[in-house]
């Protein structure tokens, strides 16, 4: 293979594509990249075996095809070398290495062994959604903390997107939390699929400004953008439904403001360590108190008197960070709505009424 290509359309490619690289992948070809010159077009594929991500130039004087063929060239040492270099670049390869030139710089690189590669399909199929980009961007960041980080729960780590009766739902849960989008779509195609957390949010991480049509099937979501086609597997086995969860009454509700909240969080949160960020929270004479501790070592009590409860007292034992993130989707004025054991909490609010973010109580207040 032999291509003369601009440095910027190159870098633009790489990044592309590396979103679905990861540095410690099953088949160590996989750290590679697929590059493929022929037909009047350059292609680069990366791929995890679950997220795939396929972008195409056509030739042009800024791209050029001297000789077709492909190479499976290492991500990170293509990307750390594109980037020092400027203006247009010279690439040959023949069956072991890959080297990269312009008029003052020379590099060889040695190449994976093509048959060690993936073969991946990227035909597009199955129903269709069409919504805006950035739009499906925000709900997806507006539910895919509650997913579990814990790769042994395939199911619990992924988020469910299902579309019934025009509406376009987006939920995760991790057994401890529950976060919920709703959107209103015109769309007459229903499906229920879930996708794996990580990989939904490094698909996410393109950036446009226009309107999205993903395909759904039974055995993937893809879609294109500038491009760029970017396709995810669709895990096999049901999401539970997990909606009973959401309480049908409640006994007390504490309204306060975002900024009145984080406030008092981020203050009390100053000494709370990431492995242990048990905060209490604590309301009498209309007083409301979040307390924080650092065995021997600290403990903060931050209080303020600009909230509503509908009761005289309450008393709570809650993780800092799920707090943190169920008031990051909203804005301006939050209801807390507890449940009569106080085992349960919903925020809800009028800056965000598609949004639902339920988390659990912890003991020992």
């Amino acid at each position: 293979m032999e291509i003369r290509i601009n440095k910027l359309l190159l870098d633009n490619a790489i990044e592309r594509v590396s979103k679905a690289v990861s540095p410690t992948p099953f088949l160590p070809a996989q750290k590679g990249i697929l590059i493929e010159a022929e037909d009047n077009i350059i292609t680069f594929i990366g791929t995890n075996g679950e997220l795939s991500i396929k972008h195409v130039i056509e030739i042009s004087q800024d791209a050029v095809i001297e000789m077709p063929g492909k190479a499976l060239i290492d991500l990170n040492i293509l990307r750390n070398i594109v980037k020092k270099l400027d203006g247009d670049l010279s690439i040959q390869t023949d069956n072991k290495t890959m080297t990269i030139s312009t008029a003052y710089d020379r590099f060889v690189i040695n190449l994976y062994n093509l048959y060690d590669y993936p073969e991946t399909e990227f035909t597009v199929y199955g129903d269709t959604l069409e919504i805006n980009w950035n739009e499906f961007k925000q709900m997806i960041r507006n539910v895919i903390f509650a997913s579990t980080s814990n790769d042994t729960n395939t199911v619990l780590s992924c988020v469910n997107i299902s579309s019934t009766n025009n509406v376009l739902k987006l939920i995760a849960t991790d057994r401890y939390r529950f976060a919920q989008e709703l959107k209103n779509i015109e769309n007459t195609n229903d499906f229920n699929i879930s996708i794996n957390a990580k990989n939904l949010k490094d698909l996410s991480g393109f950036e446009y400004d226009g309107i999205v049509k993903f395909y759904i099937s039974r055995h993937k979501f893809a879609f294109e953008i500038d491009n760029t086609l970017i396709q995810s597997t669709v895990l096999d086995q049901p999401y539970q439904d997990v909606s009973k969860v959401i309480p049908t009454s409640y006994a007390y509700t504490l309204t306060i403001s975002k900024r009145e909240l984080n406030n008092l969080l981020n203050k009390a949160s100053v000494i709370v360590a990431e492995s242990y960020n048990k905060i209490k929270l604590y309301i009498k004479d209309n007083l409301l108190t979040i307390s924080s501790t650092k065995e021997e070592i600290a403990n903060a009590e931050i209080t303020t008197s600009n909230f509503h409860y509908t009761d005289v007292e309450l008393k709570l034992a809650l993780n800092s960070k799920f707090l943190k993130e169920a008031v990051s989707v909203f804005d301006d004025e939050l209801t807390l709505n507890i449940t009569k054991d106080k085992l349960r909490i919903v925020v809800l609010s009028n800056s965000n009424p598609n949004s639902l973010q339920l988390f659990t109580s912890q003991k020992g207040f």
